[in-house]
């Protein structure tokens, strides 16, 4: 009987040490969404199915699809909104408008939660893109962003729907001073598709081009 006890309470302890990482980054994770207002969030297909640049100033590539990168970070996974970004969101759809918002992708695994933060661009032009950063950088845009806009005005010619900005990723609470571009080839070796300084496609995606 006493054996059997001992059996019993190995088990639970083992399973115990099993379950406990992803319980404890899953119980993280709910702690950091009600902090920032966080709800679950189904973004529009357009999105997920297009491609994204990963650095805000002088981006070197396109990677992408959205969806593909979701994938590639493992875990489990899901898209979110804060609770006022939202709001905005819908009131501008009210009024015939469809504004850049913000979305996090939330990956939770046994290692921790991670949060890749993504600006979700509908423009359809580089030209489009520009407009938006000028109305906020004023005459600043030009020079911050001006060489961008040509290299995004190749890409979409060469039929490349770019359609998100990685801007950041928060790790263990805090935003990472790494930049996104970097981070996820060298963390989930996930490849680009599109070298913006050469205009070229990269990779497996060249030879189907």
């Amino acid at each position: 009987m006493l054996r059997r006890c001992c059996l019993a309470l190995y088990i639970i302890m083992l399973a115990s040490l099993m379950v406990t990482p992803t319980a404890v980054a899953g119980e993280s994770a709910q702690g950091f969404r009600q902090q920032n207002g966080l709800l679950t969030y189904i973004p529009p297909a357009w999105f997920l199915e297009g491609y994204f640049i990963a650095r805000e100033k002088s981006p070197a590539y396109v990677f992408g699809p959205v969806q593909d990168f979701a994938r590639a970070v493992g875990g489990k996974t899901t898209w979110l909104i804060e609770d006022v970004e939202l709001k905005r969101v819908e009131q501008a759809s009210a009024e015939g408008e469809s504004p850049e918002y913000s979305l996090f992708l939330e990956a939770v695994s046994p290692e921790g939660t991670e949060y890749w933060v993504f600006v979700v661009l509908p423009h359809e032009s580089a030209q489009a893109w520009f407009d938006a950063r000028r109305a906020y950088h004023g005459r600043k845009a030009e020079d911050y962003y001006g060489k961008t806009q040509s290299e995004l005005e190749s890409a979409l010619n060469q039929g490349l729907k770019i359609k998100g900005e990685l801007r950041f990723f928060i790790e263990k609470g805090e935003i990472s001073l790494e930049c996104p571009e970097e981070a996820i080839m060298k963390r989930y070796k996930f490849q680009p598709v599109f070298d913006l300084s050469s205009g070229h496609w990269l990779g497996s995606a060249a030879k189907t081009k």
